[in-house]
């Protein structure tokens, strides 16, 4: 990967300690991950001092580390061989061996951005070349500015493709993690009404997703959302080839856009679509995913793959093998019979809308019980956001018990109704919630990340 030399030379670092002819072979900011050869990155910015970690980074195998702190790198008690890379900041430091990494790459890279969804089109796209190609995948969701240079220093050489996830909540961090990056393949899945809290509206948040575009490789191409206006309004940000794709409702006349999904159909197994590319022969694929929400997520990843070489039999085959992060949308067997659909990882008010709808249009033969909680980062119009919500379920005219928690959740206990039950806190829903363990329920987990939801598998599972 790098030897300590041209790690120097990279960041204008000083050598403390060491040999400058050490090789590194990997690197990482957690000491718990370090593998034998790696530099160590001794991170200040968090909760705790990367510095008192650099005897658990050497004892886990690395070899090297970048630090910041003279005296205490000095003091720490390392083998006279470890390298002690003194630099002004070590997260800069870091960020820039990525970005020489990267330019050291010649695979394909796709970069996925959007309000929602960013993490499902990562994992289909990586799943879809996985049976014919060696692929690396952003882990988890580490998509910030740690996570992206992070990932990017764990592609090996015998990688053949990469897919990466790319995170924001302020301007400017999308130009940032995608001039690191520089994707061949560009996605915006949508934008929507998360992280409201620091933005004046959904057109700021959609040019700050549009940053991505500038630095996608002009002899690549961006994929945008067509059935979201704000993010087709971003193609003039692409200076290279743009493609559209685009669900198609029952009902709708055919659209111009390259990639569509036609003829939805769902139970509960998953969903059903025929995919038409570029006026091509229409394919029926199946996957164990649920929503027209899904379905669009699925899209993009489509048309990169076939574009990568993946032919259509191969899509259809690995399409109906996905398996997808955990808390989205995942199904689990609860207590007594209980089925329990935990997409508990996130939400805005538009993905919970969307989530219910999908939860209630399936399990036909079990009365439905939504148990939601807060939606963080929605600012100053948090409660009404939480009114809205609660108001559009209303209008489902559905059959289902409403359960909200949380502080904001009163809100939109109140926009749907007197029928829905309010609690302050999950310890004060789990009395009430002993009562739907039977097989004759299926209840839903919805909220963001903060709320953890996903605690009250404890109680229902």
């Amino acid at each position: 990967m790098f030897t300590v030399k041209e790690i120097m030379e990279i960041t204008a670092g000083e050598l403390l300690a060491g040999d400058q002819n050490t090789v590194i072979t990997s690197v990482h900011f957690d000491s718990r991950q370090i593998k034998e050869g790696a530099l160590f990155v001794a991170l200040t910015s968090g909760a705790r001092d990367g510095h008192d970690f650099l005897v658990n980074a050497a004892a886990g195998g690395a070899v090297a580390a970048f630090v910041s702190d003279r005296a205490k790198a000095l003091s720490a008690g390392l083998p006279s061989t470890f390298a002690l890379i003194c630099v002004k900041d070590t997260e800069k430091a870091f960020q820039q061996i990525a970005r020489i990494y990267r330019n050291r790459l010649t695979i394909p890279i796709a970069a996925i951005t959007g309000s929602n969804g960013k993490t499902t089109t990562k994992d289909i796209l990586a799943h879809l070349l996985s049976g014919q190609k060696k692929v690396y995948k952003t882990y988890k969701n580490f998509n910030n500015h740690l996570g992206v240079p992070l990932s990017l220093l764990q592609i090996t050489p015998d990688t053949e493709a990469a897919v990466l996830e790319l995170g924001m909540n302020h301007a400017g961090e999308i130009d940032f993690l995608a001039g690191i990056v520089r994707p061949t393949y560009s996605v915006i899945t949508n934008v929507n009404d998360a992280h409201m809290e620091f933005f004046e509206s959904k057109e700021m948040i959609a040019k700050a997703k549009g940053e991505i575009l500038g630095h996608t490789d002009p002899d690549g191409f961006a994929c945008l959302n067509q059935d979201n206006e704000l993010v087709a309004n971003l193609a003039h940000l692409n200076p290279g080839k743009t493609y559209f794709y685009h669900v198609q409702r029952a009902g709708e006349k055919s659209c111009t856009a390259d990639i569509t999904a036609s003829n939805l159909s769902f139970d509960e197994n998953g969903s059903r679509f025929v995919v038409t590319m570029n006026g091509g022969e229409p394919f029926e694929c199946f996957m164990p995913l649920f929503g027209e929400h899904n379905i669009s997520n699925a899209l993009p990843a489509i048309f990169i793959a076939m574009h990568l070489g993946i032919s259509r039999d191969e899509i259809i085959k690995q399409l109906a093998t996905l398996t997808i992060s955990a808390m989205r949308f995942e199904r689990l067997e609860g207590a007594n019979g209980l089925l329990v659909i935990n997409d508990a990882y996130n939400a805005s008010p538009s993905s919970m809308v969307a989530s219910v709808e999908t939860f209630l249009s399936i399990y036909p033969d079990r009365k439905k019980v939504l148990i939601l909680g807060d939606m963080f980062e929605l600012g100053a119009q948090s409660e009404a956001y939480h009114h809205e919500v609660g108001k559009k379920l209303k209008e489902l005219d559905k059959e289902f018990e409403l359960v909200a928690i949380g502080k904001d959740a009163k809100h939109l206990a109140k926009g749907y109704g007197p029928e829905a039950r309010y609690f302050v806190d999950k310890d004060e829903a789990a009395a009430y919630l002993e009562r739907f363990k039977s097989n004759n329920y299926a209840v839903l987990l919805k909220a963001s990340r903060g709320m953890h939801l996903e605690t009250l598998l404890d109680i229902l599972c």
